[in-house]
């Protein structure tokens, strides 16, 4: 099981790389309103975050909220791995 701020940097990178970020992605940056994430970045986010992890993941891990945090989304993440374990 990974640690809170090892998800925090997963997600954090994950985020860098499909939003083509060069500078640090914040975990207070919210992934529409200050990312510019839309609805395809999300959809191509959680299947990087699926390959980071090696599981299946909800659709609803990014769809849930508006527009969540990058903290958000990792703490999100952390609970739907405890689910699947």
């Amino acid at each position: 099981m990974r640690t809170a701020e090892e998800l925090k940097e997963l997600v954090r990178q994950a985020v860098g790389e499909t939003l083509r970020k060069k500078d640090a992605v914040l975990d207070q940056q919210r992934l529409g309103a200050d990312l510019g994430a839309e609805s395809i970045d999300r959809i191509d986010l959680t299947f990087r975050l699926e390959e980071a992890v090696g599981k299946a993941l909800e659709d609803k891990i990014l769809f849930t909220e508006p527009d969540p945090t990058v903290a958000e989304l990792a703490e999100r993440l952390g609970r739907m791995l405890e689910k699947k374990e």
